[in-house]
């Protein structure tokens, strides 16, 4: 089983770029609406907001002018026989509060209609730049979850093909044995709250069990006897098979980030996991569909009649003492 499950995966690793494709399809769908909407959001937004700036000076400019006319007064007020003095007057706070502060504050009063209108358009740009942005993971998770099917159907045509009805049976198994390890599962860790790595192990080991069971179900039911499949034998075998398979995923990660950097080993990685999950989840069936195929296959004609020359040489030796 080990052995056959490594030869399993490492053929199949040639779908590592089914998923990377299909989820970059997905991405540049995504982006291919959301980008150019995006431009145009903040392209109309800067358009509206120089709109709302050319207005807001139009009707200030008289405030403006108002402003300009009294900081010029103001200045020219000072007594500028001794232009150093007046200099550090005007750079005082208090003559800056009196001749400037509140003519500006004037003005800014006079524009917070024009303000508002102004974060309303760049409150509406992000709104927009928000719904794009789900726009692209809709499509990204879409993308994803068409990927992991079609690899995990590619796969299964490689090494555990079903029929119809293996597929009905598979269902129906599944769906309640599944469920059942779940809950077990749960069971465990809640009344071993402080025991989560034990639960862990005992979960793992429960869902080989129940990846055994289903397998035999599904492919050895009547053709194969049951302690055949389901042993302690086999079990340790698919915990083994499943550790190995994990351990050369993960190699082959940090080989690529090594060679490239870190971003390249993620993107690579999710390709990775899309075929080690289906190829971990069908050792079980694999194993279970040789197994069968051992034991279906036709006996040598040329085996047989060595075996039936073999067996009546004795007889016939037997029955000429008799004679004699």
């Amino acid at each position: 089983m080990i052995k056959k499950s490594v030869i399993n995966y490492l053929k199949c690793l040639k779908y590592v770029f089914t998923p990377l494709g299909i989820i970059t399809l997905g991405l540049v769908c995504g982006l291919s609406i959301a980008i150019p909407n995006i431009i145009n959001a903040v392209s109309d937004m800067c358009k509206n907001i120089i709109t709302v700036l050319n207005d807001a000076l139009a009707d200030n400019a008289g405030d403006f002018q108002t402003l300009y006319n009294s900081i010029a007064a103001s200045v020219r007020a000072l007594d500028w026989s001794d232009p150093m003095q007046a200099l550090s007057v005007i750079f005082t706070k208090q003559w800056f509060n009196d001749t400037v502060l509140d003519d500006i504050n004037k003005i800014l009063g006079g524009m917070e209609n024009h303000i508002a209108e102004i974060k309303t358009l760049i409150s509406a740009c992000i709104d927009k730049i928000i719904a794009y942005a789900i726009v692209v993971a809709i499509f990204t998770v879409i993308a994803f979850i068409a990927s992991y099917f079609l690899t995990r159907r590619m796969i299964r045509g490689d090494i555990a093909k079903r029929s119809f009805k293996n597929f009905i049976i598979g269902s129906i198994v599944g769906a309640v044995l599944w469920p059942a390890c779940i809950s077990l599962g749960i069971w465990l860790a809640v009344v071993w709250k402080n025991s989560i790595y034990i639960t862990a192990v005992v979960i793992f080991i429960l869902a080989c069990i129940v990846s055994l069971l289903n397998a035999y179900l599904i492919h050895g039911r009547k053709k194969v006897a049951l302690k055949s499949v389901v042993n302690i034998k086999n079990i340790i075998k698919l915990i083994l098979s499943d550790l190995i398979i994990f351990a050369i995923g993960i190699a082959i990660t940090l080989l690529i980030v090594l060679l490239t950097n870190i971003i390249v080993g993620i993107f690579v990685f999710v390709g990775i996991v899309m075929v080690t999950i289906p190829v971990m989840e069908m050792t079980s069936e694999s194993y279970v569909k040789e197994l069968v195929s051992k034991s279906e296959s036709p006996i040598d004609p040329l085996q047989q009649t060595n075996e039936q020359a073999a067996t009546e040489q004795p007889e016939a030796i037997a029955q000429d003492n008799n004679n004699n």
